[in-house]
């Protein structure tokens, strides 16, 4: 659906909530108020900076452990398991070149990695040893957020990811069988995250 096709579809929606006889609404002024969510209207900030060209990002998702089972005679019963585990997210930056720069996402993204910590077998420095550790890989990260906007480009829920860092970098297969733009996703791995809703005024809410 088009932007301008999707624009107009709300604005029907607010049109014909606003009718209280052909909805039967008792407070339209709540109906006119709400609005769906788009999984197209979204931000990914790095260091408080949005990324450019990012396709796809996936929100985080808490994970509450498998249940535990008792059993007492012919019973079982099922406790939680008390520990939560945030899944990883991942996002995918589609990938651009520019003939004059010797350089590209995939090349970017595995630069940053061998400044951090990693060499090939071959390109191994023994004056200079590399170890990669968590603090770095979050300082190479910085504040990692997830933005989603509303029609107006207002923030309205943001994800914040604490101590984030990745975990892994898959560049897309190659193949003359189809036509699509190729992308590198990134896999983040992060100890928990927080939700921050935002309305029209500023007021925040965060859990």
């Amino acid at each position: 659906m088009s932007t301008s096709s999707e624009i107009q579809r709300r604005a029907n929606l607010r049109a014909q909530a606003a009718n209280q006889e052909q909805l039967d609404l008792v407070e339209v002024p709540n109906a006119v108020r709400m609005s769906l969510q788009s999984n197209w209207r979204f931000l990914l900030r790095v260091r408080g900076l949005p990324v450019a060209m990012v396709s796809d990002v996936s929100r985080p998702s808490p994970n509450f452990g498998a249940a535990e089972e008792f059993q007492l005679l012919n019973w079982k019963f099922k406790n939680p398991s008390g520990v939560v585990t945030w899944d990883p997210i991942t996002f995918t930056v589609r990938e651009s070149f520019d003939n004059e720069l010797l350089d590209s996402i995939s090349g970017i993204a595995l630069k940053k990695y061998k400044e951090l910590g990693y060499d090939n077998p071959n390109q191994v420095d023994v004056n200079n040893l590399k170890d990669m550790s968590k603090s770095s890989l979050m300082e190479s990260m910085g504040e990692v957020a997830v933005q989603l906007i509303n029609p107006d480009g207002n923030v309205y829920e943001q994800w914040t990811l604490y101590n984030a860092f990745v975990t892994g970098i898959k560049f897309s297969p190659l193949s003359y069988t189809g036509a699509s733009l190729l992308g590198t996703t990134f896999t983040v791995t992060y100890d928990w995250a927080s939700l921050t809703y935002v309305n029209n005024i500023g007021k925040t809410k965060t859990y």
